[in-house]
């Protein structure tokens, strides 16, 4: 919506007017949210089509406007109609598309049915103002997979609705009026908003300049910052002091629990006297107050009567009033007190937050993505991206669904325990689902373990069309027996079927579709390619994205593969902010990596590895590219003075724990830890206090050779020419440069960085090595004598304060 006071006249359109504040109601409902990503927009146009196909005088797409007088005011209304047509009584039928699932298809007096409903009656309005003739509306619910149409006649009275247009348009401007000055207030807090910390560092006032100039413009900015160089503060102060002074929304998104405690501890920062709002949001599973995450108000006593309790209780009001920052403990124990549910207040609190931290999936994952954060909402929002690096493997494994035989297996095991209609036909389902898997077996061989096919559309169609009744039967029968289970298996299968089948209408080149034999059967997967679509959507509909990284070149090759508009996107890199003589790097090139020489060179690996650590009684991390490599490298390791840590798969949290409060107490002979590239202790944990001396890194971990890797690869040979790159090359190194990022994160730390590869003097790698690593050439970081290099570079190192604290004490390793 948009208000221009001087000549008092607003703008809004009719699904802004159609959505007034309601509260939902908690069950399993997917809503329409891939229609946030354009899925919606791809089921228009079939059905349009064929509209038009059986009837020549179908129109679609008619946008329409109307000038209505509210007070003093002129409300300009507006919208464009999916389809419309003449009958032969000469009323005409006014349809409105919504995408519909079996969890989810009109009810009577459903919320979000009726945001619909009112929808459709404002578009049948404005064609009745323009025609003046008699209307008729339809809602039209398309399942997604099977595109079945449920059909629901909506009764139009244009004097009726005209009484509702008029007094839900003075509203929005009563409400608009009532909060122009916090608006006017916020503003006027942008000019002088408070940096987060004491100094702002000279590197800092560069981004700081460029986020400013980029939000400035409407356009978008990949901004490259060294690990430790400041960029979230850099950025979240202008993009806030921005969304302050123009009523957009700042979205900080972040998949690290790290980075997010980072940014909550900035805006906070800012916002010292509290006035503004900011807020966080927590994994629906730390915000589950019944324990189980049964998100249904048959089961679940927090989600009963959500609606009632919440209008009941002013809860929402009192937790906007009382609170600066929505922090999600507060929430928690506020939700609970009045019995609903945490998760979702959470949600309903991210609607007022002026600053909103959140992970990747609120806006990009189409399934869970907040509505306000979708489509026509974007254009209020500003977003900031941070480990912008790790986006477009994200995006991939969101859109690429699968069905494992496995799982279907232990469903049908589980419903031959079962009796009645419901578990019949879904037995009966399943076992059909498991046939269609199990016929594509013989495709497979002991030569070719995975192979690409064309997906089965017509077998999964049938699946998904025999399947949606009997789930809602299934769904009728748990209400009847109230049977609450923290794990559902039927529910798990539903929601894995309707991933896939959604995505298998979307089906194209930027797809494949793959068959290979796990440990538990057959697996078929719709594997996502290139995400660049379906991310390019998001970021055309923001207002503006900041995307922030350490390791974001080449700037073309990722701009690329986020979807982004070459007109529109500016670039920054930064160098690093501390002194060059803190750090050394130096290359290593005695040993071989690759898969063929690893065998060769695990001993030698070993043995540099033990000369390097030897005598320097401090702590290093040498890092891996697989368990494999570092369980082959540990059993040749000669006897070390330092103590050996090392980094189990899937080791629980408190041995990690462990692990961090061992680096912390500094052992007196120092200590050593073996991890992999691309874990938690190469990306995911913060060292501070110099908790680090040195940082190995052997190889440069490009990912392991697969079969869907392969596909990649070949997809972007044969669009850009660029396979290896895409594929291996940018993920490998990308991990490489993160890595060494753990090393120095304060003026003060000091420390090496060795990369044990003959690779690293060598095309491609050479190239993707950061510029501030050397002068000319990478050639200049040989190290013949690596642990001589170390002793010399420690020996005449400035002397460092000792530190000493227990892990978690004062800073966050996490």
């Amino acid at each position: 919506m948009q208000f221009d006071p001087d000549a008092r006249i607003f703008y809004v359109s009719v699904r802004e007017l159609a959505e007034e504040e309601t509260f939902n109601r908690i069950g399993f409902q997917l809503l329409d949210g891939w229609n946030r990503l354009g899925f919606g927009n791809q089921m228009h146009a079939r059905i349009r089509n064929r509209r038009m196909t059986e009837n020549p005088g179908y129109r679609s797409e008619v946008a329409l406007q109307a000038r209505i007088a509210v007070d003093d005011w002129v409300a300009v209304l507006s919208g464009r109609l999916d389809g419309c047509v003449e009958e032969e009584d000469g009323a005409w039928s006014i349809e409105e598309f919504k995408l519909s699932s079996a969890t989810h298809s009109y009810r009577d007096g459903d919320v979000l049915s009726e945001r619909h409903r009112r929808q459709l009656l404002g578009y049948c309005y404005l064609w009745s103002l323009e025609r003046n003739t008699a209307v008729r509306g339809r809602l039209i619910y398309v399942d997604a997979a099977s595109n079945r149409e449920q059909v629901v006649p909506v009764k139009f009275d244009r004097d009726e609705q005209e009484r509702q247009i008029v007094q839900r348009l003075a509203t929005l401007l009563a409400i608009w009026r009532a909060e122009s000055a916090s608006r006017a207030r916020k503003a006027a807090l942008a000019p002088t908003l408070p940096f987060p910390h004491e100094n702002v560092r000279p590197g800092q006032v560069v981004l700081m300049d460029a986020v400013r100039q980029c939000l400035g413009a409407g356009d978008h900015l990949l901004a490259e910052a060294p690990t430790g160089s400041g960029k979230t503060a850099a950025a979240l102060h202008p993009a806030v002091a921005a969304g302050l002074a123009s009523a957009k929304q700042v979205v900080f998104l972040t998949s690290k629990t790290l980075q997010q405690r980072m940014a909550v501890s900035a805006v906070i920062g800012m916002n010292r006297e509290g006035l503004f709002r900011t807020g966080q949001i927590r994994a629906k599973e730390k915000m589950c107050a019944n324990g189980q995450v049964i998100c249904h108000e048959d089961f679940c006593p927090y989600a009963k009567d959500y609606p009632g309790k919440m209008k009941r209780s002013g809860l929402l009001d009192r937790l906007r009033s009382e609170h600066a920052h929505f922090d999600p403990d507060q929430v928690f124990a506020a939700a609970k007190k009045e019995e609903v549910c945490p998760f979702e207040v959470q949600l309903e609190l991210s609607r007022y937050a002026d600053v909103l931290i959140a992970d990747y999936n609120y806006v990009f994952d189409p399934a869970v993505a907040l509505g306000h954060l979708s489509d026509e909402g974007l254009k209020d929002v500003l977003l900031l991206v941070d480990e912008a690096h790790n986006l477009p493997d994200r995006a991939r494994a969101i859109f690429s669904p699968e069905l494992r035989e496995g799982q279907i297996r232990a469903l049908y095991d589980r419903l031959l325990f079962q009796d009645g209609e419901a578990f019949d036909s879904l037995r009966l389902i399943t076992g059909k689902a498991g046939d269609v898997l199990r016929q594509l077996g013989p495709s497979l061989s002991a030569q070719s373990p995975a192979v690409e096919i064309d997906p089965p559309r017509e077998e999964v169609g049938e699946l998904w069309s025999a399947w949606e009744p009997a789930f809602g039967q299934y769904l009728s029968w748990k209400r009847e027996q109230k049977m609450a289970e923290p794990e559902d298996a039927v529910i798990e299968f539903h929601f894995a079927l309707y991933r896939f089948v959604t995505l298998l209408n979307f089906f194209g080149p930027e797809f494949s579709c793959v068959v290979d034999r796990q440990t538990d059967g057959i697996r078929l997967a719709l594997v996502c390619l290139d995400p660049a679509k379906m991310l390019g959507r998001i970021f055309h509909a923001s207002a503006s994205t900041v995307l922030l990284s350490a390791t974001l070149s080449p700037l073309a090759t990722l701009r690329r593969a986020l979807g982004l508009e070459v007109e529109r996107t500016r670039s920054i890199c930064l160098p690093p902010p501390f002194p060059r003589e803190n750090r050394k790097v130096m290359i290593v090139p005695q040993v071989r990596t690759t898969f063929a020489a690893r065998e060769q060179n695990y001993g030698r690996i070993a043995s540099l590895i033990a000369e390097m650590v030897k005598g320097q009684r401090t702590n290093f991390l040498v890092l891996f590219p697989s368990y494999r490599f570092l369980n082959a490298v540990q059993q040749r390791l000669p006897p070390l003075e330092p103590d050996l840590i090392v980094q189990r798969p899937s080791a629980p949290d408190r041995d990690k724990e462990r692990i961090l409060q061992k680096l912390a107490d500094r052992p007196a002979k120092g200590a050593v830890l073996f991890a992999v590239m691309g874990g938690m202790y190469a990306e995911g944990v913060d060292y501070p206090d110099g908790l680090l001396s040195g940082v190995f890194i052997i190889s440069p971990a490009l990912p392991q050779l697969s079969f869907e890797r392969e596909l990649l690869r070949r997809y972007f040979d044969e669009t850009e020419g660029a396979g290896f790159e895409h594929a291996y090359l940018m993920p490998g190194m990308t991990r490489v440069i993160q890595a060494a990022g753990r090393l120095i994160r304060s003026e003060s730390d000091q420390g090496v960085i060795a990369l044990l590869c003959n690779r690293f003097l060598q095309e491609p790698y050479a190239s993707r090595l950061p510029a501030d690593w050397y002068d000319e050439s990478p050639a200049e970081l040989i190290s013949r004598d690596p642990a001589r290099t170390i002793r010399e570079f420690f020996r005449n190192a400035r002397p460092l304060r000792a530190v000493h604290r227990r892990w978690g004490e004062g800073s966050e390793l996490f």
